[in-house]
């Protein structure tokens, strides 16, 4: 009985330390405060005196400041695009003078929002030269894959660097993702698209929220064979700073989806394209395509 004794008071010892213990922690969340003075600059390069909305490249750089922000999105022909920085550009593509509507959504503690609207009068009139476009469609339609024969079919680097120096995918290394099965078919007439995912592609978990049925994890992940369905839009070439860049309309994408729709784009042969794009975490990602017909 004695020992029986002793351990029963034990326990109850125990019990009161635990209890203690969980009385004096203490957790605060903080005050929820929900983001305000949201300010929003718009940059259209190539502004002068003779070029009041731009030089044609149809590109503006934004940068959305607030109080109490912890990230920023934006919001722009229905799409979101994440911009931890407020800093953000994007490449009007349409040709002619248009007046556009881009909103900023700044993020607060505990999920707070606040949003604004800016209104930007862009002009665009780069047209992609007849090798060019020879190239992408073979001057009627035309489909590409990944060019999963050859390394660094799929990289990553530093944004702003000139190498994918922190990751090269081997030759057919990647078969797993769900993407080295797509296809995208451009066509000259109504520079129409159509990716042909076969059931599923390559997402980042960052991103997902972006596309039908995802939701955003911000764990440095890929999602494979990410379900999704064959889908459409629109293609259009800038040529902002000089350099070629593709833009897709929608959530379109090539190869593994990391939140942005706009590609430099080279031709090493007119079989071949190399694509580039930097996403709202200061990657710089790279791409190896093929055509198929």
């Amino acid at each position: 009985m004695k020992k029986i004794k002793i351990i029963y008071q034990s326990l109850l010892m125990f019990s009161f330390m635990f209890f203690v213990g969980c009385e004096e922690e203490n957790y605060e969340l903080g005050d929820i405060v929900a983001p305000s003075n949201i300010e929003i600059n718009s940059e259209i390069v190539g502004v002068d005196e003779n070029n009041p909305n731009g030089d044609g490249s149809g590109t503006v750089h934004f940068n959305a400041t607030s109080t109490n922000a912890l990230t920023y999105k934006y919001i722009f022909n229905g799409l979101e695009t994440l911009a931890p920085s407020g800093k953000h550009t994007i490449n009007f593509s349409v040709t002619g003078t248009h007046t556009y509507v881009v909103t900023v959504v700044a993020v607060g503690t505990g999920g707070t929002t606040s949003m604004k609207s800016i209104d930007v009068t862009v002009f665009a009139n780069y047209s992609p030269q007849p090798e060019f476009l020879k190239n992408l469609t073979n001057n009627s339609s035309r489909t590409w894959k990944q060019n999963t024969d050859v390394g660094g079919y799929v990289g990553v680097g530093p944004a702003g660097g000139d190498a994918p120096i922190w990751y090269t995918a081997d030759p057919n290394s990647r078969t797993d993702t769900g993407a080295d099965d797509d296809t995208w078919t451009f066509a000259l007439n109504g520079k129409g698209y159509t990716h042909t995912t076969n059931g599923g592609s390559a997402v980042k978990t960052e991103y997902a929220g972006d596309l039908p049925g995802g939701t955003d994890d911000p764990k440095d992940d890929t999602l494979k064979n990410f379900p999704l369905e064959d889908y459409s839009g629109t293609w259009n070439v800038t040529a902002p700073g000089g350099v070629e860049t593709i833009s897709l309309s929608g959530y379109g994408f090539f190869s593994l989806y990391t939140g942005t729709h706009d590609y430099t784009i080279v031709f090493p042969t007119s079989d071949t394209m190399e694509l580039t794009t930097t996403d709202a975490n200061g990657r710089k990602w790279w791409y190896k395509l093929i055509a198929v017909d």
